[in-house]
């Protein structure tokens, strides 16, 4: 476990998150004829349920990840960020122009550009920060 204080900002994030991936799956139960669009297609029918799960999914799982401080969650996260940003660009050429979409990419890459920043609070080992320094070795 990391030191009392150190990724309390990650882990705060991470109950968002778990906040986001609760709402998330509200809102596909409330609205299951929403037409999710990704990568410039919108996706409809009976199958489209099972497509609109995976952001609550991986909301879900990012928020875990972060609340706990895991590594993987790092790679996570963005990855999934670049998924978002994407995806956005590419309705936004289909589709046209939004501030909303416009909005969710700018900000989905300060917050990407925030976790690479913040990138030792998901490191397991010592970083050059906190790593003990060698004993000096005498010569004989």
């Amino acid at each position: 476990m990391k030191p009392t204080g150190a990724g309390r900002d990650i882990q705060l994030i991470g109950g968002l998150f778990l906040i986001v991936g609760t709402v998330d799956l509200v809102i596909i139960a409330l609205f299951p004829a929403y037409a999710l669009k990704l990568f410039g297609a919108a996706v409809t029918g009976p199958g489209s349920f099972l497509v609109k799960l995976h952001a609550p999914a991986v909301h879900l799982l990012i928020g875990y990840g972060f609340l706990w401080l895991r590594p993987w969650a790092w790679g996570l996260a963005l990855a999934y960020a670049g998924f978002g940003v994407v995806s956005e660009a590419m309705n936004q050429l289909t589709f046209g122009f939004s501030q909303i979409r416009s909005g969710f990419m700018v900000t989905t890459f300060l917050f990407a550009s925030y976790l690479i920043w913040r990138r030792t609070a998901f490191t397991d080992g010592p970083t050059p920060e906190n790593r003990p320094k060698p004993e000096p070795q005498e010569l004989r």
